[in-house]
């Protein structure tokens, strides 16, 4: 199955999932891929994090599924960082880095081209942003991987000896781009990269200022609100006026989707908090799991479930028999019917609850 990408992936981060029941041992690494497999997302970790560190967290982990995501890194004293269409787990202390560092190479490299245009740099520039799935097999090192995609993308690399050996995790990310890729291969060792005047790429420490420096057209109302607008989520960004309704802005990433949503208009996402559960989508993958123990987990993960199990063992219904079922983007009704169907038990979804096994 294809991973998500664009709307679509936007549409399924705000789902309701739940990782109810972990294997024995199960690694952190493992998890991610059980996640990533029944998600369809792209999940990568940082080599800086120990995929073979044990899960703490209590079960179920339940929420949207970019709660999810973030209750699971967080775990590992680790964040989220989404990469267009992946999502990158690095380290707390390189919170909120990546994005930002793959855009401003991004930036850079359209004002390198700006500087001296021509169609052979433009089609370079196209060659360099095109979005397409990339992946790398199980003990792929990252300089054989960085320098196929300069060959790829047509520039040499003066320095590919200052890239660490390494080996590496299998993985694919849907839509992204040589620019992207690299960004995310350097960052994982504190490097970045530069372009020289002749094309070629010459890999650097990580630099100490990490920002995005565009410039808006504003009416004059919001040239004068913008600042007070974000200064308190976005501290560190600077604000330089350029002119009758122009303004500079250095920032993060985050930072300028933000005054984009700000600009347009656009209101904000609407939290999985303030959906109401028969509104939301369950995914679900139960494997060989007794039905008293996936009815438990899902009112603990926050589903109004109820019911008495001493009252169903006294009609004979078997709740200690073991099942295995899946469901995908399900209702309350369909994820019920495939938990009570096989054993034939009946149940009511109202606005206030789950009721199995009703008696009235």
């Amino acid at each position: 199955m294809g991973l998500f990408t664009g709307a679509e992936l936007e549409k399924k981060l705000y789902e309701w999932t739940s990782v109810t029941f972990l294997e024995e041992d199960q690694t952190f690494a493992e998890l991610c891929e059980q996640i990533s497999s029944s998600q369809s997302i792209s999940i990568v970790l940082d080599r800086r994090i120990d995929p073979g560190r044990q899960i703490t967290l209590p079960l179920p982990i339940s929420g949207s599924l970019r709660e999810v995501l973030q209750k699971v890194a967080s775990d590992q004293q680790a964040v989220v960082n989404q990469l267009g269409d992946a999502f990158v787990i690095v380290p707390e202390y390189r919170a909120q880095i990546l994005r930002t560092l793959a855009a401003m190479h991004e930036e850079n490299l359209k004002e390198f081209v700006r500087k001296a245009p021509s169609q052979e740099r433009s089609q370079w520039l196209t060659r360099l942003l095109r979005r397409k799935e990339y992946s790398w097999r199980r003990l792929s090192e990252p300089c054989q991987l960085i320098e196929s995609l300069s060959e790829e993308a047509e520039f040499a690399i003066n320095n590919p000896e200052e890239i660490p050996h390494d080996i590496w995790r299998a993985n694919r990310i849907p839509a992204t781009n040589p620019i992207e890729l690299i960004s995310l291969f350097l960052f994982q060792y504190d490097l970045s990269f530069q372009w020289e005047e002749d094309g070629s790429m010459t890999i650097i420490p990580l630099p100490d200022q990490i920002a995005v420096t565009k410039k808006y057209r504003l009416p004059s109302a919001q040239i004068k609100t913008v600042e007070e607008r974000f200064q308190k989520d976005f501290p560190t960004a600077t604000y330089t006026a350029r002119g009758s309704g122009n303004i500079e802005i250095t920032g993060s990433a985050e930072l300028h989707d933000a005054i984009n949503a700000w600009q347009s208009g656009k209101p904000e996402k609407e939290s999985m908090g303030n959906i109401a559960w028969k509104d939301k989508r369950y995914t679900l993958k139960v494997e060989r799991k007794s039905l008293s123990v996936v009815l438990a987990y899902l009112k603990e993960a926050g589903l109004p479930v109820v019911y008495d199990l001493e009252a169903m063992k006294a009609r004979g219904v078997e709740v200690d028999r073991l099942v295995t079922f899946e469901a995908t983007q399900a209702d309350a009704q369909e994820l019920f019917e495939k938990i009570c169907g096989p054993f034939r038990l009946p149940f009511r979804v109202t606005d206030e609850g789950i009721l199995v096994d009703p008696q009235d």
